[in-house]
């Protein structure tokens, strides 16, 4: 608690006076003495304030419910996440419907949803998103599947996905079993499901764990520093090797990341590798391994790890399982992941065909399978290292946000995060959120061409880069552009963000809405509602 006096006017002490108080106290008492004696002072009143906001006007804290559901060989995951309000008026029929899922094939059946919910657009590592409307706002259910791991107990799977969650929240690791969840009773299900009830906790400023526990977030523009990453801590992420190998229902993951000594001494031995690996019962053989390759132990997030040595240094290759996502062309697939894995290594989205990859024969394994040579940018340790996350074991989305009220989903694709229509719907506009690069300059002169119809002079140019407006997005500073046409009213607008996610300036997250000026107009308030709630994990 603080302390402080209100002291009448009658008496005003500026700083100097304190000084002359401790030096000359025979003359202060004689001018207090004056003072008391011309004018009567209004008492000294003290008051005390709380060093910690009142509980109303605290920040919202976020809620999170998810299940961990065993079947057979996976794990599904049922996640939501929001504030605090909007996730407990779903809790109810978020619980009954995980314990009633009906499962065909192998895969939870999604037909009959609660009132109210809705199958949402299709999302990189994702199963499913289902979309539920509360009174408070949108929130989105995530359905996922992993493989379960078989050299590490159900115990300790659970542990590391619950802690993980919790570092999410801000919440410190529990020790307990389980972390802490408890037992869920999901009819179709294998025994020992469970349910996790997570609310984030902080004592009167928002939790600093989250959003990025357990994730390197994209650092500043010139950042100081002194904990970020070198370059030269970043150079063994200099070339990556990857193969998509689809089988089934399932696509297979190869990988390996290293120097570019490191990583040139395994190519060809690892894509031999690729190439005649065998399945049993739909996983890989890893019985028979190339000389000098051993089996690792495995992380969270892996089917298997495999260490390699090299002349300069071990490396090791992860593999791992996804499902494959029916609704979507396989092409498609493979250039989001392609495109992920070259935003990774510090590289602009590719519109090649399959992002740049190229076709791989695997002899045991559905036709389709891509091959991935990508060697990193100089300018790349600036970007998080290609890895994923220790403990991580469900997919994370490369975005999080909350949705504003009336947002509708928009088209995705391979290089989109995410994407919404807004406005009415004889007069649209559509918001794209695009990691992408481009010179500052030559961004604003190509979307001011797109709204004004040619060739934009420079003394327009100039004027929309002098009227941007400071941003934070993730805490990362960025710019927001208003461009309209020669009359705002008429024709079409756009409101774009642009962040940086390196010191370089080559890799920017771009939030870009275009459409009828109105339209942009009306939904200006809402978009910086989104940017302020956007969170990366890039």
């Amino acid at each position: 608690m603080l302390r402080f006096a209100i002291i009448p006017e009658t008496l005003s002490l500026q700083p100097y006076s304190l000084h002359f108080r401790r030096t000359c106290p025979f003359v202060m008492a004689c001018v207090m003495a004056c003072l008391t004696g011309c004018e009567q002072s209004a008492p000294i009143v003290t008051y005390t304030v709380p060093t910690k906001l009142p509980n109303e006007l605290l920040p919202s804290k976020d809620r999170m419910l998810a299940a961990m559901v065993p079947k057979g060989q996976d794990i599904w995951f049922f996640k939501v996440t929001g504030p605090e309000g909007a996730v407990g008026l779903i809790e109810a029929p978020f619980r009954s419907f995980v314990e009633d899922i009906e499962f065909a094939n192998g895969a939870p059946v999604l037909v009959d949803l609660p009132e109210g919910w809705r199958r949402g657009g299709e999302k990189p590592l994702r199963y499913a998103t289902l979309d539920v409307d509360t009174a408070d706002k949108q929130l989105g259910i995530s359905v996922s599947k992993l493989q379960r791991r078989e050299d590490s107990s159900w115990d300790r799977q659970v542990e590391d996905n619950v802690n993980r969650w919790r570092g999410q929240l801000g919440l410190a690791k529990s020790e307990q079993k389980w972390a802490e969840a408890e037992p869920l009773s999901v009819k179709s299900a294998d025994p020992d499901a469970i349910w996790v009830d997570l609310v984030g906790g902080f004592d009167g400023s928002p939790p600093m764990a989250a959003p990025f526990a357990n994730h390197v977030p994209p650092p500043a523009p010139f950042s100081n520093n002194p904990d970020s990453p070198s370059p030269q801590a970043a150079k063994s992420a200099d070339r990556m090797l990857a193969a998509m190998v689809p089988k089934g229902e399932d696509v297979w993951f190869f990988k390996v990341t290293g120097s570019k000594g490191s990583v040139a001494s395994v190519e060809t031995p690892f894509r031999n590798f690729v190439e005649t690996i065998e399945f049993d019962k739909g996983v890989p053989v890893l019985t028979d391994l190339p000389k000098g390759w051993t089996r690792g132990v495995a992380g969270s997030f892996r089917y298997a790890t495999l260490n390699v040595e090299t002349p300069t240094g071990k490396l090791d290759v992860s593999v791992s399982k996804l499902v494959r996502q029916q609704e979507r062309p396989w092409q498609e697939q493979v250039e989001m992941n392609v495109n992920r894995w070259r935003g990774q290594m510090g590289l602009a989205n590719s519109e090649q065909e399959l992002a740049g990859g190229q076709p791989l024969s695997v002899q045991a394994a559905d036709s389709g399978s891509v091959w991935v040579d990508l060697v990193a940018k100089a300018s790349s340790a600036a970007l998080p290292p290609a890895t994923v996350s220790p403990g991580a074991e469900e997919p994370e989305d490369r975005v999080t946000f909350e949705r504003p009220e009336g947002w509708r989903d928009g088209k995705m694709s391979s290089m989109r995060l995410a994407a919404f229509n807004v406005g009415p719907e004889d007069a649209p506009a559509e918001i794209t959120v695009i990691p992408a690069g481009g010179e500052l300059r030559g961004n604003i002169a190509r979307w001011l061409g797109q709204i004004r119809d040619g060739v934009v002079p420079d003394e327009v140019i100039d004027q929309a880069l002098k009227d941007a407006k400071e941003v934070t997005v993730a805490g990362i500073a960025g710019k927001r552009f208003v461009l309209t046409g020669e009359d705002p009213n008429q024709g079409k607008a756009i409101d774009a963000t642009i962040v940086p996610l390196g010191p370089d300036g080559n890799m920017s997250l771009f939030v870009k809405m275009t459409g009828p000026a109105e339209t942009v107009a009306k939904q200006s308030d809402a978009i910086a509602s989104f940017l302020r709630s956007l969170k990366l994990n890039l």
